[in-house]
């Protein structure tokens, strides 16, 4: 009897565990490994989110958005990265878009956008420009498509340059030639170009004719890796960004085998190249975060042996936790957190993973996201602001994203002061919107004032910031004294 194939499968969730692991080596001359990644759409400048696939950035020409690492590869989807009407900065770097049915790379209406380190392959067109503008593409590979760049409407302006154009139906289309294909001597190496370098510099001594490329690469600068999917995308259950399985030591992975001859005898499993134990039952991975392997085969009642497979997890018992702290000065009250702008925050990890870097990561307002490294503060207007932050272990775990409210105050309380309203000396300060406060020294007992008659109005009292007006007493005439003359006294 033949031998018998087996099949392995978790029995949580009936999932076959069929993942192969890849990896390759794109333009930055880094070894990277892939995540899987559904295709991205965004839709102007807040579109740029985790969710999306940034890791960082904040959108401005020195942090751009980033998006990288990701490998895209859905032929039923119409295209792979579709970024539509923004003006933010951003970078999509050391990504592998593949089989897309329209565009690999599609930027409608967009400016500031640069894509490097990039395998863009086996799609309609490899890049679609419609009415964007100040693009830069660079050290990516273009290849096997039915148009490598297509730049429609009033896309100009757009700079290749460094990138490998390898056996696509038509290179490029730009049939207004207001887009450039060198930059700084560096032209793109094309598939098809039949020049020559006569003195062997490795520029092509003829312009690259159909796209206008003034200094064509006579050999490809960027290699094309040809590399196989990371894995499924396992439903409930995270892939980490080398392909494996994460789970816990919680995880029962449970293995079954079938054999349709005599049926099978025993299931042999391995971890981590350990003896080799007859498998009865669930297995739960146990020991310090980080990567284990599990291998397996099956045997049936002939002795027939399965070939020894592989499976990749990533042990990660240690979801990440993150607090927050503001440093003074602070103050708390019924309204809220109140700080100014020489406040430190800080983002501190209370729980992660043993395994690798945990990084954090947040922003404000809701503008881009940064990656924390150190303590930072609240500028700008004064008034509320939202902090928001998460943070995510090497293994892809990532913790939900937090919020806090804080409201910034740098202004000063605003001092005024009046005089006293009485005939005393006090001052009547006033801070802030508060009700002022009016304190006098004491005064001498005064005889009563008698009021109005009954059925009178009272007088209105008038306050003014002048001196006290004195009222003087009415003074009577003295009576005429009479004049004595000299015939008086005789």
């Amino acid at each position: 009897m033949g031998r018998k194939v087996a099949g392995a499968s978790v029995a949580v969730l009936a999932i076959v565990l069929t993942v192969v692991l890849v990896g390759g080596q794109v333009g930055g001359g880094g070894f990277l490994w892939w995540g899987n990644h559904e295709p991205i759409y965004i839709y102007g400048n807040g579109g740029f989110t985790v969710a999306n696939g940034v890791f960082s950035g904040s959108g401005v020409a020195d942090d751009p958005y980033i998006i990288e690492g990701w490998r895209i590869d859905q032929p039923q989807a119409d295209y792979g990265i579709y970024v539509d009407h923004t003006t933010a900065y951003f970078v999509i770097r050391d990504c592998v878009i593949e089989g897309a049915r329209q565009a690999g790379i599609y930027f409608n209406t967009v400016q500031n956008g640069r894509v490097e380190d990039t395998q863009i392959a086996l799609s309609d067109a490899a890049v679609y420009l419609l009415d964007s503008f100040d693009n830069t593409f660079e050290r990516n590979v273009i290849a096997e498509s039915l148009y490598g760049v297509v730049t429609a409407a009033n896309s100009r302006d757009n700079v290749f340059t460094g990138n490998s154009f390898l056996d696509n139906g038509l290179n490029g289309h730009d049939p207004h030639r207001w887009n450039q294909w060198s930059l700084e001597g560096v032209g793109n190496y094309w598939s098809n170009y039949v020049g020559f370098d006569a003195d062997e510099d490795g520029i092509g001594d003829i312009p690259y004719y159909p796209l206008n490329d003034k200094h064509p690469l006579m050999s490809p600068p960027v290699e094309w890796t040809r590399v196989a999917p990371a894995g499924l995308a396992y439903a409930g259950y995270q892939v980490s960004p080398d392909g494996s399985l994460v789970v816990s030591s919680e995880t029962p992975i449970t293995l079954s085998a079938m054999d349709p001859g005599s049926g099978v005898s025993e299931i042999q499993y391995s971890i981590d190249g350990g003896a080799w134990t007859v498998y009865t039952g669930a297995i739960y991975l146990v020991g310090e975060d980080g990567p284990q392997k599990l291998t397996y085969y099956g045997i049936d009642y002939l002795g027939n042996a399965e070939q020894k497979q592989t499976i990749s997890f990533m042990l990660d018992n240690h979801p990440p936790m993150t607090e927050i702290e503001i440093g003074e000065p602070r103050h708390d009250d019924a309204r809220g957190i109140w700080i100014t702008s020489q406040s430190r925050i800080s983002l501190n990890l209370v729980q992660s993973s043993t395994y690798g870097m945990t990084r954090t990561f947040y922003r404000i307002d809701g503008r881009g996201w940064r990656l924390y490294s150190a303590a930072f503060t609240i500028t700008g207007a004064d008034g509320p602001h939202q902090i928001s932050y998460y943070s995510q272990n090497a293994s892809g775990v990532t913790e939900e994203i937090q919020s806090i409210i804080i409201i910034k105050d740098d202004a000063p309380p605003s001092t005024r002061g009046a005089q006293a309203p009485s005939s005393g000396s006090g001052i009547a300060v006033q801070v802030g919107p508060a009700t002022p406060v009016v304190q006098t020294p004491p005064v001498a007992e005064q005889p009563a004032v008698e009021g109005p008659a009954v059925g009178e109005d009272p007088a209105p009292i008038v306050i003014e910031e002048s001196a006290p007006v004195v009222e003087e007493t009415p003074v009577e005439p003295a009576p005429e004294v009479p004049v004595q003359t000299e015939s008086d006294t005789t």
